[in-house]
């Protein structure tokens, strides 16, 4: 019997980081109705604004933002999203856990390869300890590298993932397989990519 080495995104692969993002920037908002009584709405819509990759794009640094500009402790708000990213089990897609036990029962080694920002480890950290899924992966590997300039043997692997840049990234490094997860909710759904590889609208797809 051959096993093989899967390497696993996962934002938008295995997990909902849109639903996180939105539970969290309500979150921020329900603390500052909570300690100073501003309008939920107003402040979701300044919090959407600047979380961003213009703006801010660190959780923590947002919490920050807000402590300092509406007089709130920032431990206060960073421990409310904290308990919201441990208990993130909800975000994970539903074909998620029946996908990882159907590799894992055909003795398949299991690698998590997550890019973050610089900066993010501990938030990308929190992510995956909240989510449950740890455990079904003999390595978890958090990069702030690209996923194909590693350390890796790409010729011995199998990827899949959701990012067309490191879809094109790592399909020229001539892995064994390269599979695109295309979900509906997904920002990269629309953006085609130049080169043939399997696609899949979910991981459940891949089993069949």
């Amino acid at each position: 019997m051959i096993f093989l080495n899967y390497y696993i995104d996962f934002d938008n692969t295995l997990y909902k980081t849109k639903a996180l993002t939105e539970r969290m920037l309500n979150t921020i908002a329900t603390v500052c109705l909570r300690e100073k009584g501003l309008k939920i709405g107003e402040i979701v819509e300044e919090a959407k604004k600047m979380f961003n990759r213009e703006n801010i794009y660190n959780i923590f640094e947002l919490c920050k933002f807000f402590g300092n500009k509406y007089k709130i402790k920032e431990e206060i708000i960073k421990k409310e999203i904290i308990n919201i990213i441990l208990n993130g089990k909800e975000n994970v897609y539903d074909d998620s856990i029946e996908f990882l036990e159907f590799l894992k029962k055909g003795g398949n080694k299991l690698h998590l390869l997550t890019y973050t920002a610089k900066g993010d480890i501990e938030y990308q950290s929190l992510k995956i300890m909240g989510s449950g899924l740890g455990n079904f992966f003999d390595t978890l590997i958090i990069t702030s590298e690209p996923k194909y300039e590693l350390d890796l043997n790409y010729k011995n692997g199998i990827f899949i993932d959701d990012n067309p840049k490191d879809l094109i990234g790592l399909y020229e490094k001539n892995p064994i397989d390269l599979i695109r997860i295309r979900r509906a909710d997904n920002k990269y759904s629309l953006q085609d990519i130049d080169i043939k590889i399997k696609e899949y609208n979910n991981l459940k797809e891949i089993q069949n």
